[in-house]
């Protein structure tokens, strides 16, 4: 019979064998799970690690979960950096942390995300509160990671007072294991929170049967792409290289440096099937809240989901619009991103229908830059618009239309016939 363990990182005991709330374990790790398992992590408790997911089998997946009462259990790929005591000031207002940082730093976080940090590319660049800057900065980046690792590693921050006694509390989210969330096949996750991650949040090669639901993504991404060129990604959920039978359902994504949901690969990826993004919140994120890369796939549905707030949150900081990226200086900051595909699939079929579009002010609801026969396999339809002035609203048939150009839109492509544009 499937078993259910219960989990309290804070107050749990390894050696009691998990089985009730009053006997629950610190750590899963050392469980043996079976399929079919339930594995719930006790309500308002934090760990910094990643939740590496058991895979389960066909109609017995591996559930992981909450109990109890308050706040959803919180994994964080942060390191604690408020004790004052780590701070030394080397220049006026230009003060150095002290100890390890068990990472390549990519964004910093304060009082529990009142605000970011301002990644500031060289040294010379900081120059207000809240500017931080990492001299190995794209040590992951294989392209120039022999160079960059040569620069005595150093972690600076400009702030007016040492940052322990400014802020009440300092997250350092770093590259760490790449992805918070893991689990390719069978499993599911509900009611968690990940946060703090430098990369990804969830994020595997061709993924199937996984159901992430009622979960929160928060402060994702940020890690540095290119030194170079100063491009930065990171993204909520990846499915890399295809996928299939995947449903990601009723979750909250804030402050995603890149994308919240995407299906995406390499020059090889297969062709996503029946991935499935449902009824979501997202909001503050510099790409786009649905990015569409590389192949259209079959039954794929970005249905009943929430956008506000494209081209916001900590992405844009320090940034003059359009954010950089690798179409730069094409906008940034999409509702719905879809590029990279050059040409239609086989019975490929996307569907974008009763979704609320909110808040695009240096990009587009829907951005696609795709062949003109691919981007036919889109059924984009009953969705609502909201934008503040007559600027760029959508691009589709290799074409710009403004706010005032709607019904052009719908006439020319066939799209959104039973959608409408709502004032603000």
């Amino acid at each position: 019979m499937p078993t259910t363990y219960y989990i309290d990182p804070e107050k749990g005991c390894d050696s009691y064998d998990a089985l009730s709330p009053e006997n629950a374990k610190q750590s899963y790790r050392s469980l043996h799970l079976l399929p079919g398992d339930t594995i719930l992590f006790k309500r308002g408790t934090v760990q910094r690690d990643v939740l590496e997911m058991t895979e389960g089998e066909r109609d017995a997946p591996i559930t992981y979960g909450a109990y109890g009462e308050g706040e959803k259990p919180r994994f964080l790929g942060s390191a604690n950096i408020t004790d004052a005591q780590a701070w030394t000031e080397e220049q006026p207002n230009i003060w150095r942390y002290q100890r390890e940082i068990p990472g390549e730093v990519c964004n910093v976080i304060f009082n529990g995300g009142e605000s970011c940090g301002n990644l500031s590319w060289t040294p010379e660049e900081l120059a207000k509160q809240g500017d931080w800057h990492y001299t190995q900065i794209g040590k992951n980046d294989s392209r120039e990671e022999a160079a960059i690792l040569r620069i005595p590693e150093a972690f600076y921050l400009y702030s007016k007072g040492n940052p322990g006694d400014v802020y009440e509390n300092i997250e350092c989210a770093v590259y760490g294991q790449r992805t918070m969330l893991k689990g390719r096949r069978w499993v599911i996750a509900e009611n968690l929170a990940f946060c703090n991650s430098g990369v990804h949040g969830y994020g595997e090669s061709k993924p199937e049967h996984v159901v992430i639901r009622h979960c929160e993504f928060r402060f994702i991404g940020g890690c540095i792409w290119s030194r170079r060129l100063k491009i930065r990604f990171g993204n909520g959920v990846e499915c890399w290289d295809g996928g299939h039978d995947c449903l990601i359902e009723g979750n909250m994504f804030d402050n995603v440096y890149d994308s919240c949901v995407t299906h995406q690969g390499s020059d090889n990826t297969e062709v996503p099937e029946r991935i499935y993004f449902l009824n979501n919140t997202f909001q503050n994120y510099g790409m786009a809240a649905y990015e569409c890369r590389d192949r259209i796939g079959r039954d794929i549905r970005f249905d009943g989901n929430r956008c506000i707030g494209a081209g916001e949150g900590f992405a844009l900081q320090n940034e003059t619009p359009p954010r950089r990226s690798e179409i730069w200086p094409q906008p940034m900051g999409h509702h719905v991103f879809i590029w990279r595909i050059d040409n239609p699939t086989d019975g490929g079929q996307i569907s974008v229908q009763n979704n609320v579009f909110y808040k695009s002010p240096y990009g587009a609801a829907i951005y696609s830059i795709i062949n003109p026969e691919a981007e036919k396999q889109f059924i984009i339809d009953h969705n609502r618009y909201y934008k503040e002035s007559n600027e760029l609203l959508i691009r589709m048939a290799g074409k710009n239309f403004a706010l005032s150009e709607f019904t052009s839109y719908q006439t020319e492509t066939g799209q959104d016939r039973n959608s409408c544009i709502e004032r603000n």
